[in-house]
């Protein structure tokens, strides 16, 4: 069987249109390459509008949600969540971003890095004020030369550390390594400082 695709004019295979139960040959009247075209420009359109908000929003509900995401470990797998105020209604946060200072280069920031997705504790910032507000700037002197110390003891290992401070695994070896915070207290204290406390 075959059929013209009223967007771009070619006959084509059945194979070639999405079936549609109610039209009368059982098919869309565009084919499925014109489709996925048109669904393309739609985002588009929509991503033009909103100004990039769509992306913010959906990046946000899969550091909180997806197991399979890479930032998963840090937010969702830390218990931040998104509130049901915005989790169950995008255009609720694209409003409130809209009307709280949203503009193309700034990113959305947690004031209480231990805080949840949710008005009151959300702000937008530039790329440099975000990541001063991360888990990895909550460590101290006290919590970086411990780390140097622990590398001598091996009392702790480095996923037990990361988790105990709130960052990745990587950090704590760049770290341990004197690659990053290089200027260290004299003493190392003998139990692991409380990150929350930092």
């Amino acid at each position: 069987m075959f059929k013209q695709c009223r967007k771009c004019r070619r006959i084509l295979s059945d194979k070639d249109f999405h079936k549609n139960a109610n039209s009368s040959d059982g098919l869309h009247g565009i084919c499925k390459e014109c489709a996925r075209k048109k669904a393309a420009a739609s985002r588009e359109r929509i991503k033009q509008k909103y100004d990039g908000l769509l992306d913010v929003y959906y990046d946000m509900l899969r550091r909180c949600y997806d197991r399979q995401s890479v930032s998963f470990r840090r937010y969702g797998g830390r218990g931040i969540a998104v509130c049901d105020e915005w989790r169950n209604d995008r255009m609720a946060f694209v409003r409130w971003a809209q009307e709280h200072g949203h503009r193309q280069g700034l990113q959305i920031d947690r004031i209480d890095n231990d805080g949840n997705y949710c008005p009151e504790n959300c702000r937008f910032v530039t790329r440099a004020e975000n990541q001063r507000n991360t888990s990895m700037t909550r460590l101290n002197d006290n919590a970086v030369n411990f780390i140097r110390a622990n590398n001598i003891s091996r009392k702790y290992t480095q996923q037990e550390l990361a988790r105990r401070f709130g960052v990745s695994q990587a950090r704590i070896s760049v770290i341990a390594a004197g690659k990053a915070w290089r200027k260290t207290p004299a003493k190392a204290p003998k139990t692991p400082p409380d990150a929350k406390n930092n």
